[in-house]
């Protein structure tokens, strides 16, 4: 870090104040090579002239009646018109040669000559609509003395004076001249910009970066409302680096007005967001928050009213919020507040190394002893660094633990909760378990089913699937609702159990709700391997059609195998189950509507003349037998070997040709 160069540059200003020189071709300013390479400033009185005229640029022009004053001070302009300046110097012999140039920062437009000759131009001098006014030359020319004689330097000069010019004062001088090495200048320049736009561009983003994740986390989360202070915060620095960047790289004076608001905006904003962040941290009255961000929304009207005012507020405002962040951060340590010291000790790190560096600037200007290191760049490096990082590095810290402590505290709820669902869960098992010890086997499966279906989503399909058709089930899933369809072709089939009564009051309930669940269990697998549908049961019937929903080619001859396998599986039950039920079937093929029946416990259905003639074919059947309708046989009696049975009158439709089905006439299959 260098010395205070705004010290400097005071006890510079006195100095000159108290004893200066006047500036003539007789006493000329004298600049030793030392001088121009850390650059020779020129100050001190020289002559003055409020006109214009192309002559005053000539080396040999009798300036003995122009006023003597300061060029470099605002005072000598009273008004906006163009004035020349006139300056005596000489170089010692071992700056002969030597590449130079003028480092010129400037309010105005100027026009520098050297011994006669025009060596630079800043702006624009012309009439009132063609002015152009600069700030400073960011490419000096370069040029070289070859005597030690005085030279003159000349400059026209058009300033820019008056309040209502702008804002502030960006530059406290007039016109600033160093006289400087060309080969130091440009190698400093490069040097300094480079490392101040690298410096100045990664806290901008750094901290951009900070307040916006900070912002959408506020976005995400309204309550931390610290978050969104601590955005601002973030904000804040990086537009105040941002705005350093862009004065440092202004050229035009009419951008000052804009860069000074955003620079006072910057400033005002990180106050404001540093008092919302402590006091909503560690505050407890809401008051004095409301008060602290009152007092900024006022300074920022004023600035539309008085700029300067408000900037010397805004100072004193900067003051009041650390001692009030301090103090608060304090009185949560003492209390002993965790947070306070995660986030506290970022902030008074903060506040103390900014105080160090004050008290070693004042030390300096006083010249007590103080190491160099203190002033080296490494130093000054390090110490910036720690300035910008430990109040964001302590927030981050503390938005870190609370993240642990809020992720702790809900695993703990987790747990709590599982615990409990636990329990309930157990709870439930038991009431179900009593349930099923009530019930019978047939009740126990379907309560497994349904509590399963209750932990796991996707088999609430599969129930719908199993009540419904897979056509239909889709239609009402998507459409909330399923329209009853016409079939022209199916095949319906019927069974019965033979004396089914009278077999109940034999074996028991219990014994025959046993023997029907395993009976209708492997018709439905028999269903589904042929391709049949299973409508419902009735009792100890049992409803099945073919052709529907998906239209079937082969639905009379399928039906037939599912009801030929249906005899085959009760002879084989027969021989083992001495208690097992004969059956009857009926079949008959036509046409039918299928559909779903009413909104509440709904179930799919079928109608028409098809299904009441094939229940007639199972009533007029026979145990063990197949019996089957003209209009099935037809379908069929080229793959199933029928036996006619004549015709049979039958109750509501008179007599009706009816046959029995007993066997394939081939082995392969029409699939």
């Amino acid at each position: 870090m260098k010395k205070n160069i705004f010290l400097t540059f005071l006890f510079a200003i006195i100095l000159q104040t108290l004893c200066f020189a006047q500036n003539s071709r007789e006493k000329p300013a004298v600049f030793a090579e030392k001088d121009i390479i850390s650059g020779a400033e020129i100050s001190g009185e020289s002559k003055i002239f409020a006109g214009d005229n192309p002559a005053f640029a000539l080396p040999q022009f009798d300036d003995s009646q122009w006023k003597n004053g300061k060029f470099n001070s605002k005072k000598s302009y009273s008004e906006e018109k163009v004035h020349w300046i006139r300056f005596y110097f000489k170089i010692d012999s071992a700056s002969l040669g030597k590449s130079l140039c003028f480092d010129v920062k400037q309010i105005g437009a100027s026009e520098i000559f050297l011994n006669g000759k025009k060596i630079d131009v800043i702006g624009k001098i012309g009439k009132e609509g063609s002015r152009e006014f600069k700030i400073r030359n960011d490419v000096p020319e370069i040029f070289t003395l070859n005597n030690t004689n005085v030279n003159v330097l000349a400059i026209r000069f058009l300033p820019t004076v008056g309040e209502d010019k702008m804002t502030i004062n960006y530059v406290p001088v007039a016109m600033d001249i160093e006289l400087a090495s060309a080969n130091e200048f440009f190698d400093d320049k490069v040097e300094m910009v480079q490392g101040f736009n690298f410096m100045t561009m990664l806290i901008c983003g750094v901290f951009s970066a900070l307040g916006f994740i900070h912002l959408l986390l506020f976005l995400f989360y309204r309550k931390a409302v610290y978050n969104l202070y601590f955005a601002i915060y973030n904000l804040s620095i990086g537009l105040m680096s941002y705005m350093v960047l862009s004065f440092y790289e202004m050229t035009d004076p009419s951008d000052i007005d804009t860069y000074a608001f955003l620079s006072f905006l910057s400033v005002l904003a990180f106050g404001a967001s540093l008092t919302g962040f402590v006091n909503t941290l560690f505050g407890k009255s809401k008051i004095r928050l409301k008060i602290m961000l009152g007092i900024a929304a006022v300074l920022l009207i004023l600035y539309y009213f008085s700029a300067k005012a408000a900037i010397s507020f805004v100072i004193c405002y900067l003051f009041f919020v650390w001692f009030e962040s301090a103090y608060l951060i304090i009185r949560a340590m003492i209390r002993r507040e965790k947070s306070a010291f995660i986030v506290g000790g970022g902030i008074l790190t903060f506040f103390l190394i900014f105080i160090i560096t004050i008290i070693f600037n004042i030390l300096d200007s006083l010249n007590v002893t103080i190491p160099q290191i203190i002033f080296g760049d490494t130093f000054g490096i390090v110490i910036s660094v720690l300035i910008f990082a430990s109040f964001p590095v302590s927030i981050s810290a503390y938005l870190a633990w609370q993240f642990a402590s809020t992720n702790l505290s809900l695993v703990k709820q987790l747990d709590e909760v599982n615990r409990l669902s636990d329990i309930n869960l157990k709870q439930e098992q038991e009431k179900q378990q009593i349930l099923q010890n009530q019930n019978d086997l047939l009740e126990k499966q379907v309560d497994e089913r349904t509590f399963e279906l209750q932990k796991e989503k996707q088999k609430t399909e599969n129930l719908l699937l199993n009540i419904l058709p897979h056509e239909v089930a889709e239609e009402l899933k998507e459409n909330g609702s399923s329209e009853a369809k016409y079939y022209d072709e199916v095949t319906v089939l019927f069974t019965d159990f033979v004396n089914f009564t009278q077999s109940s009051e034999k074996m028991g309930a219990e014994k025959m709700l046993v023997e029907l669940n395993e009976c209708f269990t492997a018709f439905d697998m028999i269903m589904e391997k042929h391709g049949l549908e299973k409508i419902k049961t009735i009792g100890d019937a049992y409803l099945a059609v073919c052709g529907l929903p998906l239209k079937n080619e082969c639905h009379a001859y399928q039906t037939t195998l599912a009801a030929l396998d249906i005899i085959e599986f009760i002879e084989e039950r027969k021989k083992s189950n001495p208690n097992a039920l004969d059956i009857r079937i009926g079949i008959n093929s036509g046409s039918l509507i299928a559909g779903i029946v009413g909104v509440k416990k709904f179930a799919y259905d079928i109608w028409g003349d098809t299904v009441n003639t094939a229940a007639r074919m199972e009533q007029n059947s026979e145990k063990g037998k197949i019996n089957i309708s003209e209009s099935t046989y037809q379908l069929v009696k080229e793959n199933i070997n029928c036996e006619y049975r004549g015709k049979i009158h039958t109750k509501g439709k008179g007599d009706m040709d009816m046959y029995f089905a007993l066997e394939t006439k081939k082995d392969d299959k029409i699939s």
